[in-house]
């Protein structure tokens, strides 16, 4: 009996030992649930879980050599490069596209941006011929439509490599502008012309013309190396984002119609939400059968694993989504479904050492302190290594990787967790029950060896 007491003392004091952590790890979880579900919060949900509005586009005039497999590349590329997420482009007929956009955003204007023509040419102002156009400049007037054969331009798309939106805080005021990427032969060009514009200490001007129309004149007053130009006019952060996205995106060789923006469910039905959620708890439930029918009380750790990661990457998604960087759409459910996988694996190659461990008789705690030593700290080490590369990937990767990258940098950041605090505290756990078991077997074979070592009654008594 009093073995029995020390042994129960003994979990008692473990279970107190543990307190801190598992705290921790539950105000934790219930803060991710709260974010995750609390009104004005959650995450948005993409197309694929909540429908949004669609826009049918129609292309016509295709140049010479275009096609629409070439037109269908140019949107999703365009796609990507916007600042909205989850924009969905598919082919639907001979010369039809749907472009599919959440319901937070303005689909039509997202449409516009989609169809520009996207022709960038840099002119040299001392270069156009029409009068008109050079008194407007002069007095600072914007998007001035230019006519062809008024002007001569030295860069043109043919010459850009790439675009992307660049900001700057000026007391309190964000100011967005165009950062333009040139091959060698664009960057040549903008050499002798700026170095030409520059001499003598003048100060020349630059048309940038987008179809057609001049967006910026930008003053010249040095020599511009390198192959980028930034190009600020007064630029919305909508506008900054449409031009670099109709740039980056390449130009469109085809007129584009576009329909009025209609509602649209959710691809994967109305029910996804609810479906998706079932769908990770069934995995994680199953995993952890599967792992407890062979690897014991241990396999626990499992579930543990794959749970506190999932519910806590989503609570990161949930503050991250407050900076207008994802929705939750395809690519960050592919996010959440490989931190699971991640997180299940990790939690079998924790349970599979310490059971090995015990098998090959190593005491309880010996096990738990090689299962969580060596082991775990070499899964810790590969979590960081993807964490880091996620997060490198999602600041330099447009468009659907960014977001598949966001979502996986959440997913490792609470893997990183849960394998330095839940999963020990889960297999400390069961430490403690697995004493308590040694503890009570051995208790009864104590029983039964005494029963074995008492005389056999003598015949007649």
């Amino acid at each position: 009996m009093k073995r029995d007491e020390r042994f129960k003392a003994r979990i008692s004091a473990e279970k107190k030992r543990l307190a801190g952590p598992i705290a921790l790890t539950a105000v934790l979880l219930v803060a991710s649930l709260v974010a995750l579900f609390l009104p004005m919060w959650g995450i948005p949900l993409g197309v694929d879980l909540a429908g949004g509005n669609a826009v049918t586009l129609t292309a016509t005039d295709y140049a010479d050599g275009t096609g629409a497999a070439d037109v269908l590349t140019v949107l999703r590329r365009r796609a990507d490069a916007l600042e909205q997420h989850d924009v969905q482009v598919s082919q639907t007929g001979d010369d039809t596209f749907e472009l599919r956009v959440p319901s937070n955003y303005d689909a039509a204007s997202v449409a516009d941006a989609l169809t520009r023509g996207g022709a960038l040419e840099l002119v040299r102002v001392d270069s156009i011929s029409d009068a008109d156009v050079l008194q407007k400049l002069q007095n600072n007037a914007s998007n001035i439509e230019l006519e062809q054969g008024s002007y001569d331009a030295f860069v043109t798309s043919d010459e850009v490599k790439g675009a992307s939106v660049v900001s700057q805080n000026y007391y309190g005021m964000t100011y967005y502008g165009i950062s333009v990427s040139l091959d060698a032969s664009g960057a040549s060009a903008l050499s002798d012309a700026t170095e030409d514009l520059s001499q003598d200490g003048a100060s020349g001007q630059i048309a940038v013309v987008m179809d057609g129309t001049i967006i910026a004149s930008p003053s010249v007053s040095e020599k511009i190396e390198g192959g980028k130009i930034n190009i600020s006019g007064g630029f919305t952060e909508d506008q900054a984002y449409a031009y670099a996205s109709a740039i980056a995106g390449g130009r469109l060789r085809c007129s584009l119609s576009q329909t009025e923006p209609a509602e649209v469910g959710a691809t994967l039905g109305d029910d996804a939400p609810v479906l998706v959620l079932a769908a990770f708890i069934v995995v994680s439930f199953v995993a952890c059968l599967v792992a407890a029918r062979r690897l014991g009380a241990a396999g626990g750790v499992c579930a543990e694993a794959a749970t506190v990661s999932v519910i806590i990457a989503l609570g990161i998604l949930t503050l991250v989504a407050r900076f207008d960087v994802v929705v939750l759409g395809r690519m960050e459910l592919a996010g959440l479904a490989v931190t699971e996988l991640c997180a299940l694996v990790a939690g079998v190659r924790v349970a599979v050492r310490y059971r090995s461990e015990r098998d090959a008789g190593a005491s309880v705690r010996k096990s738990q302190q090689v299962a969580c030593g060596h082991e775990r700290n070499c899964l810790m080490g590969v979590a960081g290594v993807v964490l880091v590369a996620a997060v490198v990937a999602a600041v330099l990767l447009p468009g659907h990787v960014r977001e598949f990258a966001v979502s996986l940098a959440c997913g490792m950041g609470a893997l990183v967790y849960a394998l330095a605090v839940a999963v020990p505290t889960q297999l400390a756990l069961y430490t403690a029950a697995d004493v308590a078991k040694g503890a009570q077997d051995a208790q009864d074979l104590e029983s039964d060896e005494d029963e074995d070592e008492q005389p056999a009654p003598k015949s007649g008594e």
